[in-house]
Parts: structure tokens; C-alpha cells; sequence
């Protein structure tokens, strides 16, 4: 038995593609369920969920780990799977995630599975390039839920829109009801502090809705960088070392050009900018043997945007004043 859980929220828009993904499964009707958490949408969700004879929950004001949480609660299954209401899941998705983990069924360390997400075929060209750009090492810091990773592996962390656990794992550990994005890298880190990892599957890809234009990229980017800095000022130290490394290297270079421009005479800035061009020519040579379209030409400003915006997130997460959570499993 299988329970799919998707989290939502203000979602009439795009909730109907997940649902009917979900509702037409090779996996047996008998032996699985969709559940909806939704956080307390006013735009229509629950009604659109009502068309699909779904399990709906209504939990006010929770945050995304809250909801994960209540989805679990509400769960029957002995696996809990997830995706998200801005995804839609291929045919076989129940199917390959069951055949998969119970592929490991002799290694007690692994709970779950998890695959990649890609932008939908009719998705605006913007948000394609937005997919191949995550597709690079430089564009998602080596993370296995957004960068090509060609084979089946065993990974620490997987993305919380694609993923299935061996819902044992949920008797002792859940997610931080107090995080509201990030909330999957903080509950994946503390079960690969405790030893556990899963299996990564390249061929089990959703589509997910990517951010549309570059206004909600960098909005989506700085989010990402405040969440890591809490996650982080959660548990006292570094959880993925690579990912503040390019802000931080943006950083260096606006405080090399300024020393540069005060000595009066150019020293550091070339080397800084060399490396900068380098890396984002070699994301740009990716993404545009990927799409084959001009428009990798932008991948260099998208990239020097994705790290600005990252790293002030990052700086306001950690200068954010909130008191840090109470400890969890």
C-alpha cells in the first residue's frame, strides 16, 4: 500500500495536471491513495481536488513541513510518497518508486527513493532554460534533484516533489514543523546524520513548473538562500558547503573590484572575472546543447543573478533575528 501526498496551497491553477497524474497510475486503484494537505487556500483548490475523489486535509497557516507532516499522520500506507501541486507525475511514477526501494529491501540505511524534476514540454522558454541551467553542476552546486546524474546512486538529500519513503522511517523522524522552504534539505540532513540515504533514479523524472520569468527566479533564489542560512543556524554548522561558494566568490569579486578601483591600478579583478567567465561558459555550452536556442546566451547573467540573490538571502536568514527552533529527532 502506497499513500501519495501532495502539498498545496493557493494551487487551483496547476493542482488539476498533479491529480489527474496521479489518478490515472499503472499502479493498482486498490493499493494506493492521494492525499492533499492544503495550508488554507482561498483561490478554489479544494474544490478542483473534489473533481478527483481525493483525500483532502485543510491545515490553516501551516507551513510546508507542517503539512508534510499532517499528510504523513493522515497516511495508511507503507510507503509515503510525495510530490508537489505545481507537478505532474509520469504514468509509472507509484510503480517504479515500489520497484525501486524494494530493489533495496536487504539495506537497512536506505528509506527512500527519489528522481529529478524537469519543466513541463509547453512550460515558457524561460523556465526550459531554467531547467537546463539546474541541469549543470554550476546552476544546482552538484545537488542530485536538479543536476544530470546519468546512473542510479545512492545519495544523502532528494527533492521533497519526487521522492518516496519507506514510511518506517516516520516513527521516529519527521519534518521541522516550523520551516516553511528548505524544509526537505533540513529533514534529509538529519536522516543522513543518522546514516540514512537514498537512492536516486535518474529515469523516475517529474515535471515541475519552474519559475516562469526572471523576477520570480531571483525571488525563488533569494528564498533559497534564506532557508539554507536557517537550516544552518538550526544545527550549528555547514550542511551543503557548495552551495554559498559561488555567492561568496561573487563577493570577493565586487570587493576585489573595489580594491582595485582604490589602489587605482588593476590586480585582482581579472582573475576573478577569468574564473567567472570560464564557469559560466562552460554552463552556457551545456545548456545550449541541451535546448539548442540562443537564449543560453542569458546564462551568464542568470547565473551572476541566481548566486546575488542567493547570497543576500543567505545574509538575511542569517542575520534574521527569529529564535532557532527547538530540537528534533
Amino acid at each position: 500500500m502506497v499513500s501519495a501526498v501532495v502539498v498545496t496551497y493557493n494551487s487551483a491553477r496547476t493542482v488539476a495536471e498533479t491529480l489527474s497524474s496521479l489518478t490515472g497510475q499503472t499502479y493498482p486503484d486498490d493499493r494506493y491513495e492521494v492525499i492533499v494537505v492544503d495550508g488554507g487556500s482561498t483561490d478554489g483548490t479544494e474544490k478542483v481536488a473534489a473533481e478527483y475523489g481525493v483525500r483532502f486535509r485543510v491545515a490553516e497557516g501551516a507551513t510546508i513541513g507542517a503539512c508534510r507532516n499532517r499528510g504523513v499522520e493522515a497516511a495508511s500506507g507503507e510507503y509515503v510518497a510525495f510530490t508537489d501541486s505545481d507537478c505532474a507525475v509520469p504514468a509509472t511514477w507509484l510503480e517504479s518508486h515500489v520497484e525501486r526501494i524494494e530493489g533495496y529491501a536487504d539495506r537497512e540505511d536506505v528509506v527512500g527513493v527519489g528522481g529529478p524534476n524537469r519543466p513541463f514540454p509547453d512550460d515558457p522558454p524561460f523556465a526550459k532554460l531554467v531547467g537546463s541551467l539546474q541541469g549543470t553542476v554550476f546552476g544546482s552546486g552538484g545537488s542530485p534533484q536538479s543536476h544530470a546524474i546519468d546512473g542510479e546512486r545512492l545519495v544523502r538529500s532528494v527533492a521533497a516533489c519526487n521522492v518516496c519513503y519507506d514510511a518506517d522511517v516516520f516513527s521516529e523522524f519527521r519534518y521541522d514543523d516550523g520551516i516553511n522552504v528548505g524544509e526537505d534539505a533540513e529533514f534529509h540532513f538529519r536522516l543522513s546524520e543518522a546514516g540514512y540515504r537514498f537512492v536516486f533514479d535518474p529515469t523516475i523524472a517529474v515535471s515541475h513548473h519552474l519559475s516562469a520569468d526572471f523576477g520570480s527566479f531571483c525571488r525563488k533564489s533569494r528564498s533559497y538562500g534564506y532557508a539554507m542560512a536557517r537550516v544552518q543556524r538550526r544545527h550549528g554548522k555547514v550542511i551543503r558547503w557548495y552551495s554559498a561558494l559561488p555567492s561568496l566568490g561573487l563577493g570577493t569579486g565586487v570587493l576585489a573590484a573595489l580594491s582595485d578601483w582604490r589602489a587605482r591600478k588593476i590586480r585582482y579583478l581579472p582573475l576573478l572575472l577569468s574564473a567567472f567567465l570560464l564557469a559560466s561558459g562552460y554552463a552556457t555550452a551545456q545548456v545550449y546543447r541541451d535546448r539548442r536556442t540562443p537564449l543560453a546566451l542569458l546564462i551568464p547573467v542568470m547565473l551572476a543573478a541566481q548566486y546575488a540573490y542567493y547570497g543576500v538571502g543567505f545574509l538575511e536568514g542569517t542575520l534574521a533575528p527569529d529564535p532557532v527552533p527547538q530540537e528534533l529527532p
